[in-house]
């Protein structure tokens, strides 16, 4: 069977993210005939799209979701337009039209009812679930169907197929992704990756994340980033896989998420196995908030472990929430002075400050909290953006600062 598989457009011009989500699927498919197309990276996700379809001539078209927006306050912008317009691009094309992705399995019920082009919708992880519909034809013959999907055996599943697409344009930004691991055990009341992989760490052997990198490394790509949730817990996963990389990649370059409570020696492993850029999530600045989001740690730690990083010789970013709970004004006040501070005095090269807010998405702990308090109605999906924003002067404050950074950065 041909099967395209493709990466739903951002509809702006945006850095690319390489689509491991497909790479993972493509590397399931042994037998069948696998094409790509990721149209974040086009400027006319249309013609794109209609160019790839001509191309290849697939029986089946899956396509990630891989965001419903940008989680961007005050001004939102939305994934889910770019990803209808090419949903009509398909209205002509008479194949089944398959969508799974991380955006798409948050609200995997209403997109179904949204979007009457869809087929058949995975959610979850697709990796064995796919492989199957496609064996039985189910998603031609069985209707409009939404599929949930179980978590895989991280151990059993075949390794991303990274040469679906060219490697270049992803390195240039981010790096390609690498994933040594899915879930997460921390539980932050807004974070949906306990919703999406599980709630704790299952890790992939270390011999294949290895491979993985191996692999990046025969088709060019000298930059990787590690796209785990948090990448030094499990610690001894953690350390296994670190010493794996130092003794196989001398030279490697590489990022990845750490938690601000890391251990010095830590750090200092890190950057020998050539991690060069480490960021941060302590998303609140005071304790009450961090205990609020359901965070460990303190600013005194957060500190500690931004300037041992950068004593370590890696770039380091650092990522807040303004209106938290339990914080207001003087917390959004002290999370400009800690940027400021940070940039003079460890270098506006190479130390990087986000202050956002919380995009409250459907499978949070903080969205049902919010339904049991009356925050929202009962009966919210947060397809549509739902933000926790400031109150008063520190959300007036901020959304001068967020005019500021626009007309700036764009």
């Amino acid at each position: 069977m041909k099967v395209l598989l493709v990466q739903s457009p951002s509809g702006r011009p945006e850095p690319p993210v390489f689509p491991l989500g497909l790479a993972f699927l493509a590397g399931q498919l042994g037998g069948h005939e696998v094409s790509a197309v990721d149209l974040s990276v086009h400027p006319d996700a249309g013609a794109a799209l209609s160019e790839a379809l001509a191309r290849s001539s697939p029986d089946v078209v899956g396509i990630s979701l891989r965001n419903i927006d940008d989680s961007s306050y005050p001004e939102t912008w939305s994934y889910l337009r770019p990803f209808e317009e090419i949903l009509g691009v398909l209205s002509g094309w008479r194949g089944p039209v398959m969508v799974g992705g991380p955006g798409f399995t948050i609200n995997a019920p209403q997109l179904m009812q949204r979007y009457e082009r869809i087929d058949a919708g995975i959610a979850g992880e697709g990796e064995a679930l796919l492989p199957a519909l496609l064996e039985s034809c189910r998603t031609i013959a069985g209707g409009r169907t939404l599929h949930q999907a179980s978590a895989v055996d991280l151990a059993s599943i075949r390794p991303p197929d990274y040469s679906i697409l060219p490697l270049a344009p992803y390195e240039a930004h981010y790096g390609v992704g690498v994933q040594s691991r899915r879930g997460c055990a921390f539980g932050c009341s807004y974070c949906t990756y306990a919703f999406i992989g599980g709630h704790g760490f299952r890790c992939r052997p270390v011999a294949s994340v290895l491979d993985d990198i191996s692999r990046l490394k025969a088709l060019g790509c000298r930059r990787f980033q590690f796209v785990d949730s948090v990448f030094d817990a499990p610690a001894a996963f953690f350390r296994e896989l670190l010493a794996g990389i130092a003794e196989t990649f001398p030279e490697a370059d590489w990022g990845a998420w750490i938690d601000a409570g890391i251990d010095g020696g830590d750090l200092q492993a890190l950057a020998r196995a050539g991690c060069r850029k480490v960021d941060f999530s302590p998303d609140a600045i005071t304790a009450a908030g961090m205990r609020a989001l359901g965070k460990n740690g303190d600013f005194r730690t957060l500190v500690r472990s931004v300037r041992r990083a950068r004593a370590a010789g890696m770039d380091v970013g650092v990522n807040f929430f303004n209106g938290n709970p339990r914080e207001g004004l003087p917390a959004l006040l002290g999370k400009f002075a800690f940027m400021l501070s940070a940039r003079l005095l460890l270098g506006f090269r190479h130390t990087t400050v986000n202050i956002g807010t919380i995009r409250v998405y459907r499978g949070s702990r903080l969205a049902e909290s919010m339904k049991k308090d009356g925050s929202v109605p009962p009966d919210c999906e947060f397809l549509d953006p739902v933000f926790l924003p400031a109150r008063g002067l520190a959300d007036r404050i901020f959304r001068v600062f967020q005019a500021v950074r626009r007309a700036r950065h764009g």
